[in-house]
């Protein structure tokens, strides 16, 4: 396999593992951010000062396809470790968006919701669904399993939409 080869194979697996694992986790969007801004300076300098050497890639190759599977890792163990699921319910509403052009304008509801009490304020893919909005058409109310996995990280295991007629303000 050649080195073109592993960084199209690792980047691809990166990406799912982003997907479905990452998103899942229960993160401060801005401390996520913030900590692998760190880490990657922090590993720049120890390969800077020979403390990790690099056999056979480069810093690019590192950076681009080694590091992010070795992030990836970490949450990937966190999420299969995840044990004592519980349940927590929120009502929701989502925002309007307006699509198209200059003379052509839709509106339609996002698939991004605003949890009550502002929960998970910073948390932006517990609020985000990749799905249809059809699912979430007509309710509002979410409920949510959670589980926390080995590094102490809390992942959304599960979640369902209900109409709550208490949710209806």
């Amino acid at each position: 396999m050649t080195k073109v080869d592993k960084c199209i194979v690792f980047s691809i697996l990166n990406v799912i593992l982003l997907v479905t694992i990452v998103f899942k986790t229960v993160i401060n969007f801005y401390v996520f951010v913030t900590t692998i801004f760190l880490l990657c300076i922090i590993v720049n300098i120890f390969i800077n000062k020979d403390y990790i050497k690099l056999k056979n890639c480069d810093k690019n190759y590192f950076f681009g396809v080694v590091f992010p599977f070795i992030v990836n890792c970490f949450f990937m163990i966190n999420y299969f470790t995840g044990m004592n699921p519980q349940k927590e319910t929120y009502c929701f509403k989502n925002m309007i968006s307006e699509v198209g052009g200059k003379h052509s304008r839709q509106k339609g509801k996002m698939t991004y919701i605003y949890l009550s009490g502002n929960a998970y304020q910073y948390s932006y893919m517990t609020r985000s669904f990749f799905i249809d909005y059809k699912k979430m058409w007509g309710n509002n109310q979410i409920i949510y399993t959670f589980e926390r996995g080995i590094f102490g990280l809390k992942i959304r295991k599960d979640f369902e939409f209900l109409y709550n007629e208490a949710c209806s303000n």
